[in-house]
C-alpha cells in the first residue's frame, strides 16, 4: 500500500498546489504591471519637467542676453502687462531684436529676419509678459514666460522669469 503512494505522489502536483502556484504567479504578474504602468508615469512626468525648464531657460537666456547687450529699451515697439500678445523689442546700435509670442509660439525677429519659434515643438507659450521699471540707474525690464507642455497623458505649467538693466541706460 505505501508503494501505491509513493508512486502517486510522484506522477505530478495536486489540485492545490497548482492553485497556489497559480495565485502567486497572478499577483507577481499583477505587481509587475502596476510597476510598469507607474514607471510610465514618471517618465512622462521627467520628459515634460525637462522639456519645458531646457525651452524656457533657452528662450529666457536668449532674451537676458539681448537685454544686456541692448543700448535702449524700445517701449513703442514692446506690449507692456499683456500676456496674450506680448513683445519685447530692442536695439543695439543698428540692430533691432524682438521677442514675439504668437499664438503658441515665442518667436525671435532680428532686423525684420524671423529666426522662427525659440521652444521645444511640446512646448507651447501660455504668456508672455514685459514689464518696465524706470530706477534711478536706468530702466529694469523684466520678463515673465508662461509655459505648458503635454506628453503623453501628463499636463505641466510653469511661470519663468529673468530682467535686466538695458545697458545703454546705465
Amino acid at each position: 500500500m505505501s508503494r501505491f503512494f509513493a508512486q502517486r505522489k510522484k506522477s505530478g502536483f495536486t489540485v492545490v498546489e497548482v492553485l497556489v502556484y497559480l495565485a502567486i504567479f497572478v499577483t507577481v504578474v499583477a505587481a509587475s504591471s502596476y510597476l510598469l504602468f507607474s514607471l510610465n508615469d514618471v517618465i512622462h512626468r521627467y520628459k515634460v519637467h525637462t522639456v519645458l525648464y531646457r525651452s524656457g531657460s533657452n528662450a529666457l537666456e536668449q532674451v537676458e542676453v539681448e537685454l544686456r547687450r541692448a543700448n535702449l529699451y524700445n517701449s513703442a515697439g514692446s506690449v507692456v502687462n499683456a500676456s496674450s500678445t506680448g513683445a519685447l523689442s530692442l536695439t543695439n546700435g543698428a540692430t533691432t531684436t524682438t521677442f514675439t509670442k504668437v499664438g503658441d509660439e515665442l518667436r525671435l525677429t532680428i532686423n525684420g529676419v524671423s529666426y522662427g519659434n525659440l521652444l521645444h515643438e511640446s512646448v507651447v507659450a501660455q504668456g508672455f509678459t514685459v514689464y518696465q521699471y524706470p530706477t534711478a540707474v536706468g530702466t529694469l525690464v523684466r520678463v515673465k514666460l508662461e509655459l505648458s507642455a503635454t506628453i503623453g497623458s501628463t499636463t505641466k505649467d510653469v511661470d519663468l522669469y529673468t530682467g535686466a538693466v538695458v545697458r545703454g541706460d546705465l
